[in-house]
């Protein structure tokens, strides 16, 4: 079925492309839903972006009024009375007296040449419950079904507000009929959660056409409503996860295995003062320092007071707010309501498109109605930014000195994709901070206890000390740090005087080695004369036998 896109964002995902085109859809909803705010946009956005001339019919407000209403906001509605939008002024006189039947046939015949006379596409009847506060039930189900009627004969899409109960477990159809005769029903709530309200829609039922269930937060703003959808993330950005970027944190890099993963969503848990803004900061200062659009978003204090807190790190976030790569921005956590918190961060990604956000600490939306509207809300931020394909930390503040944490108070854990726990270790006196990598999917990280350290060159991180079971930090750590190297100097000593006494044994020895070769040498020489000798004197001695024998005459030897 053709669709008639409202324009109104997320609205249109909730409706799988928009409101049945050429059908008649009924908008219930208590006082403060703003049903004729979603009128007023549904005209006004199928005018100025699809082209189709629209009619509004109110029945409790005059086209002066609704001018002055939506004078504050940033729907051109105003503008395009006259011209692409058309007010048509229903009301009934106050003194009006009833008298005879009651018969909308000539209403019906005014609006029919205004739709035929203006191309009118999209119609809105604004309040038609107030036009029926005249006559009895039977004429009243007969009129209205008459005005469906020629809703419909007129091929256009329109709206239908009508006034419910905000307490009203069902839809509280006009006479009984609205929510069967329409083609469509869209449930406005507004409820109220401590000081705050929240608002809802659900749509009840829109025939021929698939819809999202369930019921989705919406907010109203100077720009009309906004529906909050989470988008779907698609297979096309899970290419990006493979790049590593830099935590700002040389040692906590390698800890991760070069860093965290591109487009993921790092959750940073910790008690008050246990660095997690000094950390993100890190993580946003590596993103400008490689040219990266980075945005902070802060809450209860101000951004202003984070980026002077962070210069005694030797971060110095003055050159990249100046240049425009980093957006800070700060909010009051229990003003509103945590959908509210969601569209203003929508709202600050669409116009500054960041590749890197940090958001601190996300547990404030608890103030914002409770934990379970603010994980949803968290749970909607995760699914933005990974549709963005956006890198985030979330910093968030827990009560309890446990090193292992089960669960955090927004119960986000189970949907991050790396989660960092800071603690205190209180011993000796001292309280020191210690960093563990609770877990990071895809990385085969460190499981390694680290003690984290804040000086005036930057952050870095330690090996904690184990001696005898214990482990030590701070003084205790850097005591024992310096006994061993005292240890380690004297030993160092002792093996020098070592290798100085094997020198001189084996200088000795060569010494030793040099005099036996040169009485070798001499033996040698002797040995050599005595041969000669004896071969002298075995010469002569056979000299000798040879003239004895011969002067003999012995015989010949042979």
């Amino acid at each position: 079925m053709l669709t008639s896109p409202s324009g109104i964002a997320g609205l249109d995902q909730i409706l799988r492309g928009g409101f049945p085109s050429g059908r008649t859809t009924t908008v219930v909803g208590g006082p403060g839903c703003g049903k004729t705010v979603l009128a007023m946009q549904f005209l006004a956005n199928g005018w100025t972006e699809f082209g189709e001339p629209g009619l509004m019919v109110s029945f409790e407000e005059s086209p002066a009024s609704l001018a002055e209403n939506f004078a504050h906001m940033s729907i051109p509605f105003s503008d395009k009375i006259g011209s692409g939008v058309h007010l048509f002024d229903g009301r009934v006189p106050v003194d009006t007296v009833e008298a005879g039947a009651f018969d909308l046939g000539g209403l019906v015949s005014i609006l029919s040449s205004l739709v035929g006379d203006g191309g009118v596409k999209r119609v809105t009847i604004d309040a038609i419950d107030a036009l029926f506060a005249f006559s009895e039930v039977g004429f009243q189900r007969r009129e209205f079904l008459r005005v469906l009627e020629w809703l419909t004969d007129s091929h256009v899409t329109a709206l239908l507000t009508i006034k419910g109960s905000e307490d009203a477990e069902g839809v509280p159809g006009l006479l009984g009929l609205a929510e069967y005769a329409a083609d469509g029903v869209v449930q406005l709530r507004r409820r109220t959660i401590g000081e705050l309200s929240r608002r809802t829609l659900s749509v009840v039922k829109m025939r021929g056409c698939g819809f999202e269930a369930g019921e989705h937060p919406y907010v109203i703003s100077n720009e009309g409503i906004r529906a909050l959808y989470s988008p779907k993330r698609t297979t096309a950005e899970l290419g990006a996860l493979e790049v590593r970027l830099s935590s700002g944190i040389d040692r906590l890099d390698r800890m991760l295995v070069g860093g965290y993963r591109s487009g993921t969503m790092t959750l940073v848990s910790g008690l008050p003062g246990t660095a997690k803004t000094t950390l993100g900061a890190a993580f946003l200062d590596a993103g400008c320092r490689a040219g990266e659009r980075c945005l902070f978003i802060g809450f209860d204090e101000p951004a202003e007071q984070m980026i002077v807190d962070v210069r005694s790190v030797g971060i110095d976030f003055e050159g990249a707010v100046r240049s425009g790569l980093l957006r800070a921005e700060s909010f009051a956590g229990g003003n509103v309501i945590a959908d509210e918190h969601f569209v203003t961060v929508e709202s600050l990604v669409d116009a500054h498109r960041p590749s890197r956000v940090v958001i601190d600490p996300l547990t404030a939306f608890n103030k914002a109605g409770g934990p379970d509207i603010a994980g949803v809300a968290a749970e909607r931020l995760v699914a933005l930014f990974k549709s963005r394909g956006i890198s985030a930390i979330f910093t968030a503040v827990t009560e309890t000195l446990r090193g292992e944490l089960e669960a955090t108070p927004l119960r986000i854990s189970p949907i991050s994709d790396t989660w960092i726990n800071l603690s205190f270790a209180n011993r000796n006196g001292e309280r020191n901070r210690t960093l563990t990598i609770v877990k990071s999917r895809g990385t085969g990280h460190s499981n390694q206890l680290r003690e984290m350290l804040l000086s005036a060159t930057g952050i870095d991180l330690a090996d904690v000390y184990l001696a005898g079971g214990e482990v030590l930090l701070g003084t205790a750590r850097a005591q024992r740090e310096q006994q061993d190297v005292m240890e380690q100097g004297l030993a160092a000593a002792k093996l020098s005087h070592e290798f100085e006494s094997l020198d001189r044994e084996r200088e000795e020895l060569k010494l030793r080695l040099i005099e036996a070769q040169l009485g070798l040498d001499q033996i040698a020489a002797q040995r050599a004369e005595l041969s000669a000798r004896t071969n002298v004197t075995d010469r002569a001695q056979a000299r000798d036998a040879d003239l004895i024998h011969g002067l003999r005459r012995g015989d010949p030897t042979e």
